[in-house]
């Protein structure tokens, strides 16, 4: 990903993953605890995979980190990222949500990271499996989230 990369669609299909629209742009924007995993995309430190499909972005995996002060769903410490990812509904039940995770992970044990995190939401199964599969670990609960770890060698 590159700083000219638009994250809005993405987080917006992981916070709609009930497929219920609840959220859209504007919303997410007035709500600090959200806008603060796009705004000012892309920091020092951020980083992230695009899956292409059809000669469009259909998924997106990423990590942002955060602080004691600001922290996100799934924050664990100031030096562990928290990870996002999505894929758009057209491009579902293909494999690419798996292929940008392990993407992801592959490129933070390529920068050494010493462990990412997550939240994932009561009742989204398929997105806690995919997790779990990859090692990710429960490590705290924040509202109705769990917040997984995944430490890395």
């Amino acid at each position: 990903m590159t700083a000219g990369d638009d994250l809005m669609p993405f987080l917006l299909a992981a916070m709609n993953w009930r497929d219920d629209g609840r959220w859209d742009a504007a919303s997410v924007l007035a709500t600090p605890d959200l806008a603060h995993y796009v705004t000012g995309w892309m920091r020092s430190g951020d980083a992230g995979v695009i899956a292409i499909e059809e000669g469009m972005p259909a998924g997106a995996a990423w990590w942002r980190y955060s602080s004691s002060v600001s922290p996100g769903y799934g924050y664990v410490a100031d030096d562990v990222p928290e990870l996002g990812m999505a894929v758009l509904e057209p491009f579902r039940r293909r494999g690419a949500a798996g292929a940008l995770l392990d993407a992801l992970i592959a490129r933070a044990r390529g920068e050494s990271l010493r462990a990412v995190s997550l939240s994932v939401e009561d009742g989204n199964d398929v997105a806690r499996l995919l997790y779990e599969r990859r090692g990710f670990v429960r490590c705290g609960r924040v509202g109705d989230s769990d917040v997984l770890l995944l430490t890395l060698g």
